[in-house]
């Protein structure tokens, strides 16, 4: 499993965790459900966000909690599937986007993300997933 496997695994289960958790007849709070777990809200923001990577004991206990099966919070292999054309940029295209974008890191990483997924998109293999804003340049 490379990195933007790994990354996409995570973002999935973050994101099945947040739509367990808004759909407690009471819509249990981060931080309601971070003092149920006995951590902090800032974990529950992170794991939900996939920027954490939450333990097997922690994941069982969170899916306690929302009165789901541990499975459910997982998506099967197929959900993360990601297409061979989406794969990283080579080191040719990556310096041609520093010299495109001055060298700013943050525009260079959103723009790679841009591409990736417009490529995704165009080869049909996934629906789109975020939409992208232009940022204003002074």
């Amino acid at each position: 499993m490379n990195n933007a496997d790994e990354e996409a695994l995570y973002r999935s289960v973050g994101e099945r965790i947040r739509t367990a958790r808004e759909r407690q007849p009471a819509r249990l709070s981060q931080a309601a459900l971070a003092k149920k777990l006995e951590i902090s809200r800032a974990s529950i923001v992170n794991i939900e966000a996939g920027r954490q990577h939450a333990p097997l004991y922690l994941l069982w206990k969170i899916a306690r909690q929302l009165d789901v099966e541990l499975l459910s919070l997982i998506p099967a292999t197929a959900e993360l599937a990601v297409a061979p054309s989406a794969a990283i940029l080579d080191d040719e295209m990556r310096e041609e986007l520093k010299k495109y974008t001055n060298g700013d890191a943050a525009t260079e990483s959103a723009l790679s993300s841009f591409i990736a997924q417009a490529v995704e998109q165009l080869s049909g293999s996934r629906a789109p997933t975020q939409r992208f804003t232009r940022r204003k340049t002074s």
